[in-house]
């Protein structure tokens, strides 16, 4: 009994201080290596904190890192540009004409209001520089997706909706511009504007899918589409394909409601013809 009590100790001491020693001697070098550095790198214990201190921002345990994390947007406004779009008062609409009419701008209104909602609540956060709320590290890629983008919004935002305003009828005596010519006079600058991105169209939404199935943006992309009332990124960027054969519809309808003799007729028409011509050429240069 005496001899077997002295065996279980020594074992147990062989066990205990032989640990690396043992492992190493039967394989084990890769579990000994770990542990080895896991005890000499001082980085590994400040990792729960949140903060990294790994070279250049990379990630010294990447897997116990937090830093490149999400984390919950609480301040929305930060990303907004300041620039907010006004509506227009399209004053008393007493036939389907004037209706249609205030819908032209009305609707150029909205779509400029929801690419700025897209870009406050989307594109911002995933492409601006690095800071606490960031969803990735490398904004550069969601810069390439956005950059054509941004030049609609902004072309909306400051030039067609101001143009389209001016043709609202006057507050004070219901005086109004011509609206075909105001479509007319910017009009032009469609195609610039859309051939780029409707180039890429496919591309963005298809890279787009597969980035956000990645589980480090599904939060992100749900906190997103709550802010944006349940849209989703693919309903903002389809908007752009669908904006020139909305106005296509539209400058019909207002053609089918203006009577001959009226003032506007004959700019409508040149407006609709000028639609079309915009909406070949971009089909044809897009694709």
């Amino acid at each position: 009994n005496n001899q077997r009590r002295i065996e279980n100790r020594l074992a147990s001491w062989l066990v205990a201080n032989c640990y690396e020693q043992w492992l190493l001697a039967h394989g084990g070098r890769h579990r000994a290596s770990v542990r080895h550095t896991r005890r000499e790198n001082p980085r590994a214990r400040t990792m729960g904190s949140g903060a990294c201190t790994g070279e250049g921002r990379v990630c010294a345990v990447p897997q116990q890192c937090a830093h490149m994390r999400y984390r919950k947007i609480n301040n929305w406004g930060q990303f907004d540009d300041g620039k907010e779009v006004q509506s227009s008062d399209p004053g008393f609409l007493e036939d389907q004409r004037s209706r249609v009419r205030a819908e032209l701008v009305s609707s150029e209104e909205i779509y400029a209001k929801k690419l700025q909602t897209f870009y406050k609540h989307y594109a911002y956060p995933l492409s601006q520089e690095k800071h606490d709320h960031a969803v990735m590290k490398h904004q550069d890629k969601w810069d390439r997706y956005f950059k054509e983008l941004e030049n609609i919004k902004d072309f909306h935002r400051d030039v067609m909706v101001t143009n389209l305003q001016a043709a609202q009828p006057s507050q004070e005596d219901g005086d109004y511009e011509d609206i075909g010519e105001r479509f007319m006079n910017v009009a032009s600058y469609l195609t610039e504007m859309y051939v780029p991105y409707l180039r890429k169209f496919s591309e963005i939404r298809d890279s787009i899918k597969n980035e956000r199935r990645k589980s480090k943006y599904q939060q992100f992309f749900d906190d997103a589409s709550r802010q944006c009332g349940g849209l989703q990124i693919e309903d903002f960027l389809i908007m752009p394909v669908q904006r020139i054969p909305r106005y296509k519809m539209l400058l019909s309808e207002l053609i089918k409601y203006t009577p001959d003799d009226h003032e506007e007729k004959k700019s409508l028409q040149e407006a609709h013809e000028m639609i079309l011509k915009i909406l070949a050429d971009v089909n044809s240069r897009a694709n």
